[in-house]
Formats: structure tokens, C-alpha cells, sequence
């Protein structure tokens, strides 16, 4: 039986006053992932381990059945996600369009969320920068929205993974980055994470880097433009997750003995799916929810006749969360229900569905909480007793697991 495993990004929250003391899961009226649940086993799942708030990248790498202590970074997955090169010579990172003051304090981590013409606008401007280090050059590539990656090359310098973020939102641990907890807001230099020449080395190329495309980006004329439209400048990148060199898996379908592929919206997912060795299943820009929704929903049918496990990253619930908008959550997820998950439920497939994190809107940030997985199997009618949502705890019969355990579990008929 073939297997349809869908990630809301960040859907799991936690009370919110606006919602009458429910979170958006419980307040969302959603009949069809109702109708799917009634007959589904279920469980709670830290994405990766108890106590981590993790990013979304570690956390479908782990929910994806591999080991975090093998994952070299979300920085190499965003670049190969975007059609970058990445390898042993270069060092990637995720990157943000962002507005600071003139002494480096974050206004906004998303530059108010800049997209399109803007975005590739600056996108031309951060290109034009000269590093002026010798032996090192870097591509930079704008992705959606606020996002970015950018790649440093070079035949002379070794890099190092093990630098600090210039980024106020998460703190790099280890090969992962975590939810920062620090109400600092001033833009914080790139250091070492050890002693070593690379890390050195590379600390001083990223922040020279840093500050250099800000001198660009305040004197951009696109900036300008923003600026006397009473829009945020996005005048400063940052710059987090970085890693060199790609993990080294044994690929998903490998592992299951079956064609696998996946439906993502964002180059990060779309780097993990690339690596695990799943087929891609284009998308496509769809700026319409609605539509996006169907046609996702459209695609994994096709793709089910032909493939045993397809996943689908569905991004919307996520950016609410940061926003701290739990209303437009609650909105996105009932769109999801009308549009995709109607389309789905009568399948003759399994379907699961988890989140990949909790983006709490009280906390407008990721958190270590536990989020809801259930899944239905085709042919079953028995199912626990319980709504799809963070209430589930430890009376689901999937019980409380870590995430690289899910697969495993939710496959084991396989």
C-alpha cells in the first residue's frame, strides 16, 4: 500500500487567548482531516529529541528516519535545493533579508517579508559586492520571499562549519541550529566556534561579507524605493547554518525498497527530498493558496499510482506562527482542509500527518514542544479516539516517540 506523509510546517501551537484559549489546530474547523483522523492511530513526536526547538531543516531530516549527528547543516541542503554547487571547496549558508538601524540592531528579521521583484532586485546588488579577499568568491541566489543562500568558494582557504550565526533568531549547536532565546536585537559578528585556522578563517570571510553587503544595501536605490513607499529597507542580510559538504544517506527509497517523491514549496525541503533521493514533483509558483493547495493535492494523487511513499511539505501554517497571528493560522489551516485535504481523504493510500515543529504564535518563534502525528491506514476502520492536535499526549497508541523513529513506525507493514 502506497503511503501519502504530509508536514504542516509549524501547525502545532499552544493556547492563545484570541482563539478563546485553543490553539490554532483545535480552533481550525477542518472536517475533512477530521474524516481521515476518525479511523487513525495516533501519537506525539519530537522532531528530533526532547528539550530541542529545532529548525525545519534537522527536523524533516530526522523525521525522514536519518540521524542528526550525521547532517552537515541546513546551509548545503538550502544551496542544493536552489540549483547551487555545493562540495568540499565551499561553505553555504541560509540567508535572510533583514533591516537594521545604523548601529546594526534587527528591526526586522524578514525585511517585512520583501518578495518578487524587489527581492531579485537586491538580489543583482548583493552579487555586485566585492569580498575583496583573495582566493574567494561566493554566489548568492535569492530564493522565496525574504529567503536566500549563499555559497563561498575557494581553492585556497579550508572552510569550517563550526562559525557562529549572524542571525539573532537561532544559535548554532553542534551541526543544527536552535530557536534563540536571548532578547538581544543587535546583529552579532561572525566568530569561531574552536580554535582551528579554518574556522578562524572562515569567521573573518563571512563577516567581512556581512558588512560589506550592508554598506551595499544602504546606498541600494532599490532600498530608496521601499523606503518612500513606507515599506521596511531590506538592508542587511543574515546569515546562519553554515556547513560544508553534503551528509552522506543511504536513500529513503533504498532503505523501504520502493520509488519515493515529494511536493515541497521551499529549497530547503526540496535539498533534503533531493538528497534522500526522492523524485521531484514541480510545483511550480502558485501565489494563490487555494489553487497552490489543489494542485499539490492534484500532484500527489498522480504521483501516488506510481510511487509507494510521496511526501508533501506544506509551508503555510509556519509563517503566521512567526508572525504571532494565530486568526491567519487558524484561516491558512482551513484552507488547507478545503482544498487539499478534501481532495485526499477518500485515497486507497495511507496518509500521515505530522508538523515538522511548533511555532507557538505567543512566542512568534520555533519551540522544543511536542507535535501531532497520526496515521490512517487504507482498509482499517478502527482508529483512536482522539483530535488531530497537540492534545493528544501520551494516549495515543502511537504513543510519544523521537522523530527519526516515525518512519519506521508508521512503514513498519512494509
Amino acid at each position: 500500500m502506497a503511503t501519502l506523509f504530509v508536514i504542516l510546517d509549524g501547525a502545532a501551537d499552544r493556547s492563545n487567548d484570541s482563539l478563546g484559549g485553543l490553539t490554532p489546530l483545535q480552533k481550525a474547523r477542518m472536517p475533512n482531516l477530521s474524516d481521515i483522523a476518525k479511523n487513525a492511530a495516533k501519537g506525539m513526536v519530537y522532531p528530533i529529541a526532547e528539550g530541542i526547538a529545532p529548525e525545519s531543516d534537522a527536523a524533516v531530516f530526522s523525521i525522514l528516519g536519518y540521524d542528526v549527528s550525521t547532517y552537515t547543516g541546513r546551509g548545503p541542503l538550502e544551496a542544493l535545493g536552489a540549483g547551487l554547487r555545493v562540495g568540499p571547496d565551499s561553505v553555504a549558508f541560509r540567508c535572510n533579508f533583514a533591516t537594521v538601524d545604523r548601529d546594526r540592531n534587527i528591526i526586522d528579521r524578514r525585511a517585512g517579508r520583501i518578495e518578487g521583484r524587489d527581492a531579485k532586485a537586491l538580489e543583482r546588488e548583493v552579487r555586485a559586492v566585492e569580498l575583496g579577499i583573495p582566493g574567494v568568491r561566493f554566489r548568492f541566489k535569492s530564493t522565496v520571499g525574504h529567503r536566500g543562500v549563499c555559497v563561498f568558494y575557494s581553492r585556497k582557504v579550508r572552510f569550517s562549519a563550526n562559525v557562529t550565526n549572524a542571525d539573532i533568531g537561532y544559535v548554532k549547536k553542534g551541526n543544527i541550529s536552535v530557536a534563540a532565546e536571548s532578547a538581544d536585537r543587535r546583529l552579532p559578528s561572525v566568530r569561531p566556534l574552536d580554535a582551528t585556522k579554518q574556522a578562524e578563517d572562515t569567521a573573518v570571510i563571512v563577516d567581512t561579507y556581512v558588512g560589506k553587503v550592508i554598506e551595499k544595501l544602504w546606498a541600494s536605490g532599490t532600498n530608496s524605493q521601499r523606503v518612500a513607499k513606507g515599506m521596511l529597507a531590506a538592508n542587511a542580510l543574515l546569515l546562519r547554518d553554515g556547513g560544508v559538504g553534503l551528509p552522506k544517506v543511504v536513500p529513503l527509497g533504498q532503505r523501504y525498497g520502493m520509488k519515493c517523491a515529494f511536493i515541497a514549496e521551499m529549497p530547503v525541503e526540496t535539498g533534503i527530498a533531493k538528497l534522500l533521493g526522492m523524485d521531484p514533483i514541480r510545483l511550480g509558483v502558485v501565489k494563490n493558496r487555494a489553487r497552490r493547495y489543489r494542485k499539490m493535492a492534484k500532484l500527489a494523487k498522480q504521483s501516488l499510482q506510481d510511487h509507494g511513499f510521496v511526501y508533501v511539505h506544506i509551508k503555510g501554517p509556519d509563517e503566521p506562527g512567526h508572525d504571532g497571528d494565530a486568526l491567519l493560522k487558524t484561516r491558512i489551516l482551513e484552507e488547507i482542509d478545503r482544498y487539499f485535504f478534501s481532495e485526499v481523504r477518500g485515497l486507497d493510500a495511507d496518509i500521515c500527518v505530522t508538523c515538522d515543529h511548533s511555532t507557538p504564535c505567543p512566542l512568534k518563534a520555533h519551540s522544543a514542544d511536542p507535535v501531532p502525528l497520526m496515521v490512517r491506514y487504507a482498509g482499517r476502520g478502527e482508529g483512536d479516539a482522539l483530535s488531530f492536535d497537540e492534545s493528544i499526549g501520551s494516549r495515543g497508541s502511537l504513543g510519544v516517540m523521537n522523530g527519526n523513529a516515525v518512519l519506521d513506525s508508521i512503514l513498519k507493514r512494509w
